[in-house]
């Protein structure tokens, strides 16, 4: 079973990679002012083309033992977005993004050894790790109480993080993501068998992203246009294999499944109902861990649901996230 979802992470890496290549940047943006660190260093060449123009140029920062490549754009609270597995922060697509910046300060990243962001080899990768590297990230920008959106496995690092960091967060929105451990219930085996042939491959990797219906296909077409208006970011055969260890692992970890009945941020789950990447009961057995919760599913929606429905998946974030600020300044 964890083989399953590990492979099936690595076939969407390398099934996105056949999907374009794609070259070109512009953009301007100033870094958010960091709190007890040497200051940022711009990337150059990063600035983005075309639709992606509003992200701004990446800046690296020196974060537990690696530096991390970001971006920063928007105005209002803070709101940082973490990728799931071995996926770069530029597959947050502009059309998803542009939304959010109207409502919030948005911080991209890449995690450790994707894209712009250097890996330290000398220890495995690990989602607590990973975690840890957003709570020091957040820490080091000065980012005041975010709200985290967590897409797959950047679900995982966000309620790591909140159980980790009670206080950290303001609030914590996953999507598609789960808890870890045994209680995690992975992709069917015979989807990750299509994902891997070459064949078909790429046509199963959209379908589990966005179904097979008018709705779906609208939502797919839309996709690979904004996958095609920005160039990609490159993540090695090792990054590749290290976070396979990583999500390998993570379906042995406990500490995050034990750990949601003690988690005080305000925690919305989000899941397309028919997502078979992370079926739509894990977001259920979640929310029956995690007191005040709140669930949405997404009808007609799978593992892309952020994607296919941006803008309604944006305003919810946007009214989660004032709400529980609101509730936080009154209580």
């Amino acid at each position: 079973m964890a083989r399953g979802r590990i492979r099936l992470a690595l076939c969407l890496v390398a099934l996105l990679a056949a999907l374009v290549a794609t070259t070109g940047a512009r953009a301007t943006m100033e870094p958010a002012d960091v709190v007890g660190q040497s200051a940022p260093k711009l990337v150059p060449h990063s600035k983005l083309p075309g639709p992606g123009a509003f992200e701004g140029p990446v800046y690296k920062l020196a974060v537990n033992g690696i530096e991390i490549g970001y971006r920063q754009f928007g105005r209002g609270p803070d709101l940082i977005m973490v990728t799931g597995d071995t996926a770069p922060m530029s597959l947050w697509l502009p059309y998803l993004l542009r939304p959010l910046a109207q409502d919030f300060r948005v911080t991209i990243f890449d995690n450790r050894g994707v894209g712009y962001s250097t890996d330290d080899l000398s220890r495995p990768i690990t989602v607590p790790l990973m975690a840890r590297d957003t709570g020091e990230l957040i820490e080091a920008l000065g980012l005041q109480k975010p709200t985290l959106v967590g897409w797959s496995m950047g679900g995982e690092i966000g309620l790591t993080l909140a159980e980790q960091k009670p206080t950290m967060l303001s609030a914590l929105v996953t999507t598609g993501g789960d808890a870890g451990s045994a209680h995690t219930v992975p992709p069917p085996a015979g989807l990750v068998r299509k994902l891997a042939d070459p064949k078909t491959g790429v046509k199963v990797f959209l379908e589990l992203l966005f179904p097979p219906t008018p709705a779906g296909g609208a939502a797919t077409a839309r996709f690979v246009r904004g996958y095609e208006s920005i160039p990609q970011e490159k993540v090695s055969p090792r990054t590749l294999k290290r976070q396979e260890t990583a999500e390998e692992a993570f379906l042995r970890y406990d500490a995050t499944w034990r750990g949601l009945p003690g988690i005080t941020t305000p925690t919305l789950l989000t899941n397309g109902a028919v997502d078979r990447g992370v079926p739509p009961v894990n977001a259920r057995r979640i929310h029956a861990r995690i007191p005040k919760s709140q669930i949405s599913i997404y009808p007609g929606a799978a593992h892309g649901m952020a994607f296919q429905d941006a803008e309604r998946f944006a305003a919810q974030v946007a009214a989660f996230s004032a709400v529980a600020r609101a509730g936080a300044a009154t209580g």
